[in-house]
């Protein structure tokens, strides 16, 4: 597993956030803002991890974590605006490790990001409760 992050998230300033922590944490890391603009990067970029926002520009962001979790098989945090557990509830089905009400905070964004690729690189690959 690599420490590579791909951010598909439609604000930019959040976008720009979480690339920051990330990098200022030591990840490589790429930003797109949505699901068709991340097709090619997945495939060059290879990450080992993904952060998505479940509201896309161009469409549905649980869909895409969807996606990323059969076709690439890389871990997944949703950021949503929902909380609680039907908020939760709706991101385990889409296949996420984990979920982020908005706004994220980024020191906790990257300690999660470093516990799920730990987690993953040990072979556990489990979502997490």
């Amino acid at each position: 597993m690599t420490d590579r992050v791909l951010i598909i998230e439609g604000e930019p300033n959040l976008r720009r956030g979480l690339d920051s922590a990330l990098t200022e944490a030591g990840f490589t890391v790429a930003r797109v803002r949505d699901y068709p603009e991340a097709l090619p990067k997945l495939e060059e970029f290879k990450p080992g991890i993904a952060i998505v926002d479940e509201a896309l520009p161009s469409g549905d962001g649980k869909f895409t974590c969807s996606q990323l979790r059969n076709a690439f098989d890389i871990p997944v945090i949703l950021l949503g605006v929902g909380s609680g557990g039907e908020a939760w509830m709706r991101a385990v089905e889409a296949g996420a490790d984990f979920y982020f009400e908005k706004p994220v905070n980024y020191r906790e964004a990257v300690a999660r990001v470093k516990s799920i690729l730990r987690r993953y690189k040990e072979g556990a690959g489990c979502s997490e409760n």
